[in-house]
């Protein structure tokens, strides 16, 4: 049996359809360089700037955040109380929480929130709830010496030192719109309180607070007359004409605020989104947002709620970019100093370069080694590969030979950039009592065959190549064969 070889060597000249391809290093906290919007972070100063205003409390702390967990800011709550006599009032989601899923927080344990509830809520904090309530942030003595912090994360382990969030502190305006609208939604908008037993009893509207015109805060209530978050910043975006930042946790690309940001985005503008990457909202959404040219990076943690404007009108809010959070929910929100602007564009330098993940339109295949996709909500990393085949088959013919190495290959991986094919042909030796004359690589014997009719065999040597198969072009119905020494 001797072997004739062919080989082929195929390049994907295919793209990659929204891939999100490995960015930066991972995300790094601005935390300690002392800007005007605070960063979360490992080296915990948001989160001792808080508990440091907790500590000089004179008279009252009002806090309001979706999720709460057991960190060293209930702890400071706690001793406001039992040292100080300080009234603590706390607006959360409660209901919610108790529900089986927490989407904001994957570490967020029902039994653990339940215990905290009982230990050190019950007996210390008058604690009010209502599904929708979604702001956080937190007022120390906001009728007499107020300070304050707006923040975008939740008041728990993560919020403060793993997730990418921000918050700023309140100036004196700010804190006093910002306290009319925590005493209105916990006498007006709460449906639940806390009780000596740790359970929730119903709880009816006051009907004797309203909210005046606000202009340091901006606000989604349950009681959409007085909103004017979603309102502002879709008239920023409206009047963009270079750039739009933003970053969110969630976002429904159906809002009105988000439809103006993808005609930007149509029209020119330079936009680029900050958020988390999550497999439906990737699908159902982002595409949109790739398919216009808005680049979008992204952290696992992300979840911070920001807006900024040609680098000179900045926002800093609790919503997502969502029905609830521009329209129903309790959110808040602030426009930012020119100070607080320019710390953002700072920050967001820092995350469009560290974030480890950008997604993208498409890429081609030839200029990527390595990309993630989603996998059951999670992204797996996809590695292209160079292939290689090899193919073995024996032929009889002439005719076998050229259609074993004339078949048709393709790539169909889009993983593989380049396929190289190795085709074996299996020919049959020349009998030993055959004796070909030629000199060639390649001869057409004529034979006289049992029946004593006329039959002709091609030949081929160890000369013979892929390159010369063109030689045996009709000759496709001849038997081949191989013969050492031709």
């Amino acid at each position: 049996m001797k072997y004739l070889t062919k080989e082929i060597n195929i390049i994907n000249e295919g793209t990659i359809k929204f891939p999100i391809l490995p960015n930066g290093e991972g995300w790094r906290s601005t935390e300690k360089e002392k800007l005007s919007v605070i960063e979360s972070g490992e080296g915990k100063i948001l989160f001792s700037k808080i508990i440091e205003v907790i500590a000089n409390a004179k008279q009252m702390i009002c806090l309001q955040s979706f999720l709460i967990q057991d960190t060293g800011i209930i702890d400071a709550l706690v001793r406001a109380v039992e040292e100080r006599q300080v009234k603590v009032f706390i607006l959360s989601s409660a209901e919610a929480r108790l529900k089986d899923t927490i989407d904001e927080e994957p570490d967020f344990i029902k039994a653990k929130y339940i215990h905290l509830l009982d230990s050190k809520f019950k007996n210390h904090f008058i604690h009010r709830t209502a599904e929708n309530f979604h702001g956080k942030y937190i007022l120390v003595d906001p009728s007499s010496n107020p300070k304050g912090f707006l923040c975008t994360n939740n008041f728990t382990e993560n919020g403060f030192l793993k997730n990418p969030e921000l918050a700023v502190e309140l100036n004196k305006e700010q804190s006093a719109d910002l306290f009319r609208i925590f005493v209105y939604h916990f006498w007006e908008q709460a449906t639940d309180e806390q009780t000596a037993t740790n359970e929730f009893d119903k709880v009816r509207p006051a009907a004797k607070f309203t909210l005046p015109h606000m202009r340091a805060i901006l606000l989604t209530s349950p009681n959409s007359e007085y909103n004017t978050l979603a309102d502002s910043l879709l008239e920023s975006v409206i009047a963009a004409k270079q750039s739009i930042f933003l970053s969110t946790f969630l976002l429904d690309s159906n809002e009105a605020l988000l439809r103006e940001i993808q005609e930007k985005a149509k029209n020119g503008l330079s936009i680029t989104l900050f958020c988390r990457p999550i497999e439906k909202q990737f699908n159902d959404h982002l595409k949109d947002f790739l398919n216009c040219g808005i680049e979008i990076y992204f952290h696992p943690l992300t979840h911070a709620k920001t807006l900024l404007i040609d680098n000179s009108i900045g926002f800093l809010f609790t919503a997502n970019l969502t029905t609830k959070g521009l329209n129903s929910g309790l959110e808040v929100g602030v426009r930012l100093s020119e100070e607080q602007t320019e710390a953002m564009s700072k920050i967001y330098e820092g995350w469009k370069a560290n974030f480890p993940y950008k997604a993208v339109k498409q890429v081609p295949v030839q200029t990527t080694n390595k990309y993630f996709a989603f996998k059951d909500n999670k992204l797996t990393s996809k590695l292209l590969i160079n292939d290689s085949k090899e193919k073995k088959q024996k032929v009889g013919t002439v005719s076998d030979l050229f259609g074993f190495f004339n078949q048709k290959y393709e790539i169909h991986d889009s993983n593989t950039k380049s396929l190289d094919i190795k085709l074996i042909a299996e020919l049959n030796i020349l009998p030993e009592k055959i004796k070909p004359t030629g000199t060639g690589n390649h001869e057409i014997l004529e034979l006289e065959g049992n029946n004593g009719q006329k039959e002709k065999w091609v030949v081929v040597g160890n000369g013979f190549t892929q390159s010369d198969l063109e030689m045996l072009l009709g000759y496709e119905e001849l038997k081949i064969f191989y013969r050492e020494g031709m």
